[in-house]
C-alpha cells in the first residue's frame, strides 16, 4: 500500500499559514483529492480551527492546543496522524504553530508505527514579506527562536513570500536575498493572501484509493502543557540536524475572555493593538463590534487589523500572542483603553 503524502505548512506568527491552508483545501477538493488536517494552536483557544470549520465543513481535523506540536511526545503526533490515516485521506496537511520547527515533525514521522504509512511530500514555509527582515534584531536575545525561524527557511521545499502587496520591490528583493542566504534550492513564490500556482505543492498528488477503517468525521482536541525540553535529531531523518533546542522559549499567549454583552469599538481596538509595542506579535479572536449584528473575527498581525462578519456561535475572546508579555499590564491596558 502506498504511503500517504504529508505536506507541512510552516512559518512565523501571522505570516498567512491558515489562509494558505484554505487555498490548498479548495484546490485539492477541485482535483477530487481528499485532504485531512492536523492543526496546532498556541494557547487554549481554537481560532484557526473555527475559521477552518466555517470554510471547509466536513473535513477530518485533528487539533492540538496550548503549546507547540513538536514539543509533544512523538507518540502524540503519531497518534494524531494515525487517527487521520484511518479515514484514508489522499494527503495530510499539517499546519504548525508559528514557532515550531518543521523538521521535528519529520522526525516524528520516522517512528516505527508510521514510517511505512506516511511520506514527506513537501515542506512549505510562509514568510511575512513586510516583517521578516526585522526578526533577527527583534529576537536577537532568544537564540532558540532565531534558530527555529532560520530552520523554517532552511528545510523548506517551497517558500511563499506572502503579503507582497504591502512592500515595495526593493524591500521584496532584500527578502529574497535573505531567503537564498539560508536556502538556495527552494522554489520561491511571491504571494498575496496565499494565492499562487499550487502545482509546485500538490501537482503530483493522485488519489490513493485506500480503504477507510472508519467513516466518522471528527475533531479531536488534546491539550498539553508546554515544557522547554531539548529535541534531539534522529538518524532516520536526513533533515534532522538541529542542536538541543526547544522550538520556542519566551513566546506566550494570553486569552482575554469577552462578555457577549460587550460591544467593542473597532477604532479603539485597532488603536490599542497598534500601540501595544513590538512585544505583541499577533492577536486573533471573536468579538462583538458596535454597529454589527453578527460576531466578528478579528485578526491582527504586522500592525494590520482585519475584521470580518462570521456565523460563529461560541464564547467571545481575544488571544494575544507575543514575546515576553506582561500579562497584568496588558489586561490593565485592555480595561482602560478598550473596555472603559
Amino acid at each position: 500500500m502506498k504511503p500517504t503524502p504529508v505536506i507541512i505548512i510552516s512559518g512565523f506568527l501571522g505570516s498567512g499559514k491558515t489562509t494558505l491552508l484554505l487555498e490548498l483545501i479548495k484546490d485539492l477538493n477541485a482535483r477530487n483529492l481528499k485532504p485531512a488536517i492536523l492543526m496546532n494552536e498556541l494557547g487554549k483557544a481554537d481560532v484557526d480551527g473555527s475559521i477552518l470549520a466555517e470554510s471547509a465543513q466536513g473535513l477530518p481535523v485533528e487539533k492540538r492546543f496550548d503549546g507547540c506540536i513538536c514539543c509533544s511526545k512523538k507518540s502524540e503526533i503519531s497518534g494524531a496522524l494515525q487517527s487521520l490515516l484511518d479515514l484514508a485521506p489522499d494527503v495530510i496537511l499539517v499546519e504548525l504553530t508559528g514557532v515550531a520547527n518543521p523538521e521535528e515533525v519529520v522526525d516524528a514521522m520516522a517512528e516505527p508505527e508510521l514510517i511505512d504509512k506516511v511520506m514527506l511530500h513537501n515542506i512549505v514555509t510562509v514568510v511575512d514579506a513586510e516583517h521578516v527582515l526585522e526578526y533577527n534584531s527583534i529576537f536577537s536575545a532568544d537564540k532558540q527562536l532565531v534558530y527555529t525561524l532560520r530552520r523554517q527557511l532552511e528545510v523548506a521545499d517551497v517558500i511563499l513570500v506572502n503579503k507582497q502587496d504591502l512592500v515595495p520591490y526593493p524591500h521584496l528583493s532584500k527578502v529574497h536575498h535573505l531567503i537564498k542566504k539560508y536556502n538556495d534550492t527552494a522554489q520561491i513564490f511571491n504571494t498575496t493572501l496565499g494565492k499562487f500556482n499550487h502545482e509546485a505543492v500538490i501537482g503530483a498528488l493522485r488519489p490513493l484509493h485506500h480503504q477507510a477503517k472508519t467513516t466518522v468525521r471528527f475533531n479531536i482536541v488534546s491539550a498539553h502543557s508546554h515544557t522547554h525540553h531539548p529535541h534531539h535529531g534522529s538518524a532516520s531523518s536526513s533533515r534532522s540536524e538541529q542542536p538541543g533546542h526547544a522550538s520556542f522559549s519566551r513566546i506566550q499567549t494570553i486569552m482575554i475572555p469577552i462578555s457577549r454583552q460587550t460591544a467593542l469599538s473597532l477604532p479603539r481596538l485597532t488603536k490599542w493593538l497598534k500601540t501595544t509595542g513590538q512585544h505583541v506579535l499577533r492577536a486573533k479572536g471573536y468579538v462583538a463590534l458596535k454597529g454589527s449584528s453578527t460576531p466578528s473575527l478579528i485578526q491582527f498581525s504586522g500592525k494590520q487589523l482585519r475584521s470580518e462578519s462570521t456565523a460563529y456561535t461560541g464564547a467571545y475572546y481575544l488571544v494575544m500572542i507575543g514575546y515576553e508579555l506582561d500579562e497584568r499590564a496588558l489586561l490593565q491596558e485592555w480595561q482602560a483603553n478598550v473596555i472603559a
